[in-house]
């Protein structure tokens, strides 16, 4: 594939006939520490609206992450799990404790490294925050954070189902109810169901449906008007997931041959609380109390085959391996913050200040099966080798945070933020391993407004992240590999925002990052029992730099056409950084691989993202996406990289009263796109039938999909 879409598609639009289009809505942005208009606001950020979201038939956050520039994912998993802004996030876990670059937040619920449980059920809209958001955020928001925004409750009685069917056995149903139960009481319940068997064949087993997606999400909504200075709101989220992950092939295709398909699951019950109250003189004050407890189970087939893969008379009968691998984590999560803000109708400096606390304990237990012991898969085993693995890992976060922004004249504002932030952790295992980490971080912001005009908005803004420290546990590491530091990362940014006549808006900024002590996920393999062991383990590079532009724009064409595009370019690169785990390390000799000559993983030069909207009066509307983006390192440990692609997607609705029927399409062209890529290392594979040649292999993401929907509102 290659960018030739966009002349198809500015051809089919230059026959548009113009008329007075109608008025772009504000944007709200809610993640700040007051709503700010998406326009005025000296961050980088993409608001994705409830209809946008609807429009791409999104179920899931990983199905919304190609609008954002300079977004990306990976899998290794059912879903996108992990998330990457900029070039920097995390992209697996396996036995290490993870420290996450991305921060995903929903109705104020912490749910950073538990991505695949967000799904878009009752969403108001979506926030990508890019760059380090270090006052807000803090620890967790290196690279940036996701705000997810539910739907409030209203104050009349309104419902919404919708259902949905498409190929691959995918079909999801989701419902809303919203009614007043006093004058000073709204409820809301929303729910959905998504199942799909998936678009892998396993072959061995005579399934299509080895790498499933079953998934159940509750959203219950109360909230309670004391009066007219004080207000509570109570959100409530069950979700219950039950995934198949069958993902990676021997042949790299999308046929499996395990014997034993692994899973992810995810059950969750989170809570959030929250406290408006505008009483006092001086301020307004805001409190939030969430809990969160999520029951994760992960686990794969390590071989990706069955035992006899070799028939008996085969070169490669006898040393082929049969594993299985299993990580089930108890995750618990606390956060409290409490923020003062100055009254929004004061004039001069406005200033918020803050307290947060976080305690998270995540406990975990891994399996570990060798189904061949002896190395010999045609000698039955009476009891396959099990081991197992636990740990106890308990962190806080205490923080204290505040804003003050500074009026400089009747066009220019002076921003400046911190953030002071203490983080303590306890970790134990069944290996006698336990460390005590303990670190005094900051972060913050220095940015400077000026509204040229009303319509013209330009910002410089300077920010400080930080993700704390930490250390790799494996008892088979030596201690100099088992600790590694705390990264840090300054923003040097400047942007502009516009917008004409209510009709276009249109915002860039173009990004300088600069990274210290970078943390890098490496990894050590090793031949144990007859199979290939990998231990994990984090390392720290001395530096780094992530530079770019980021584009976004909305634009009414006239009362029918509406587009909307989105544009990144984007460098990475690294310091002098000699790693000792890539695959091209000679360590005979005493030579490590330079990481200094090639990009960062999981950072594409390319991202775009357009979408056009044609509405007819007849309740008719078409859409047209097109989606691409460049190749990109799957990780720092070799030098395999994914393919470019641009994907086309369409639908079509018909609207008739409260009733909406739709019909779509992603991946017109059934395009190969990859997520996620392994290259095992110099000496051995995962393919016993070539004798473990090192080769590369790649999960894949969907290919052409298709279905209708039918919604109704009431």
């Amino acid at each position: 594939m290659n960018r030739s879409y966009f002349p198809l598609c500015l051809s089919l639009l230059s026959g548009v006939v113009y008329a007075t289009p109608p008025a772009l809505e504000e944007v709200l942005v809610t993640g700040e520490l007051r709503q700010v208009n998406q326009l005025t606001l000296a961050n980088s950020v993409s608001v994705i609206s409830a209809d946008a979201i609807a429009q791409r038939n999104a179920k899931n956050l990983e199905d919304i992450l190609n609008v954002a520039p300079n977004v990306n994912f990976s899998t290794g998993a059912s879903r996108g799990r992990f998330i990457q802004i900029r070039g920097i996030g995390e992209r697996s876990q396996f036995e290490s404790p993870m420290n996450p670059s991305v921060g995903v937040i929903v109705d104020g619920i912490d749910f950073t490294g538990l991505a695949t449980g967000v799904a878009t059920l009752d969403t108001a809209q979506v926030e990508i925050f890019r760059g380090p958001q270090g006052t807000l955020y803090g620890a967790n928001a290196l690279a940036g954070m996701i705000n997810v925004t539910g739907n409030g409750a209203a104050d009349a009685t309104e419902g919404r189902i919708n259902v949905g069917v498409g190929n691959y056995g995918s079909y999801d149903v989701s419902g809303m109810v919203n009614a007043p139960l006093a004058e000073n009481v709204g409820w809301r319940l929303a729910a959905q169901r998504n199942v799909s068997d998936g678009y892998i064949e396993n072959a061995y087993l005579g399934r299509d449906d080895t790498n499933n997606i079953d998934e159940l999400n509750l959203r219950n909504l109360l909230r309670f008007d004391i009066s007219s200075t004080l207000s509570l709101s109570l959100t409530s989220y069950y979700i219950d997931i039950d995934n198949g992950y069958d993902a990676f092939s021997l042949d790299n295709n999308r046929t499996t041959l395990s014997d034993e398909p692994g899973h992810d699951r995810q059950e969750t019950h989170a809570h959030a609380l929250k406290a408006d109250y505008t009483g006092l003189s001086f301020a307004d004050v805001t409190g939030l109390l969430s809990y969160a407890n999520s029951q994760t189970e992960y686990g794969y087939d390590e071989d990706w085959s069955y035992r006899d893969i070799c028939s008996i008379d085969s070169d490669c009968a006898y040393y082929q391996y049969s594993t299985t691998d299993n990580y089930l984590r108890d995750n618990d999560n606390l956060t409290i913050d409490l923020r003062l803000l100055s009254k929004p109708e004061e004039q001069g400096v406005r200033w918020a200040m803050g307290l947060y606390h976080r305690d998270q304990t995540v406990d975990l237990l891994r399996t570990y099966v060798n189904n061949d012991p002896d190395g010999d898969p045609y000698l039955p085993v009476a009891t396959p080798e099990i081991s197992t693995y636990s740990s106890d890992y308990q962190t806080e976060n205490t923080a204290v945070y505040g804003q003050l922004d500074i009026p400089v004249g009747d066009r220019l504002t002076l921003i400046t933020g911190a953030r002071l932030e203490r983080f303590t952790a306890d970790f134990s295992d069944s290996q006698n391993e336990q460390f005590a980490p303990e670190d005094n971080l900051w972060g913050g912001k220095i940015a400077i407004e000026y509204q040229a005009a009303s319509n013209h908005f330009v910002y410089a803004l300077v920010s400080r992240g930080y993700k704390v420290l930490g250390f790799s546990p494996d008892p088979d590491l030596n201690a100099a590999d088992k600790t590694f530091d705390t990264e840090t990362m300054h923003n040097y940014e400047l942007g502009w925002k516009a917008h004409w006549n209510n009709t276009l808006q249109f915002s860039t900024a173009v990004f300088y990052q600069e990274r210290s002590d970078i943390q890098i996920k490496q990894s050590r393999s090793y031949q144990i029992d007859n199979t290939t062991q990998f231990v994990d383990l984090i390392d720290n590079a001395p530096g780094g730099e992530n530079y770019g532009l980021e584009t976004e724009l909305r634009w009414y064409a006239t009362d029918a056409l509406s587009i909307v595009g989105t544009l990144a370019l984007l460098e990475t690169g690294y310091d002098t950084y000699l790693n000792c785990s890539h695959v091209d390390s000679d360590l005979a000799n005493g030579r490590c691989y330079d990481m200094s000559q090639r990009p960062q993983a999981h950072a594409p030069k390319t991202q775009y993202f357009v979408a056009a909207n044609y509405r007819l009066p007849a309740g008719l509307m078409f859409r047209l996406e097109v989606e691409g983006k460049d190749s990109f390192y799957f990780s720092e440990s070799h030098n395999e990289q994914s393919d470019a692609y641009t994907l086309l997607n369409a639908r079509a609705e018909y609207a008739l009263g409260a009733a909406t029927l739709a019909l779509w399409i992603k991946n017109i062209t059934d395009e190969t796109v990859e997520t996620r890529g392994f290259y095992f290392s110099h000496d051995y594979g995962n393919d016993p039938r070539n004798g473990y040649a090192p080769e590369p292999y790649t999960q894949k993401g969907a290919p052409r999909t298709m279905g209708a929907s039918i919604s109704y509102e009431f």
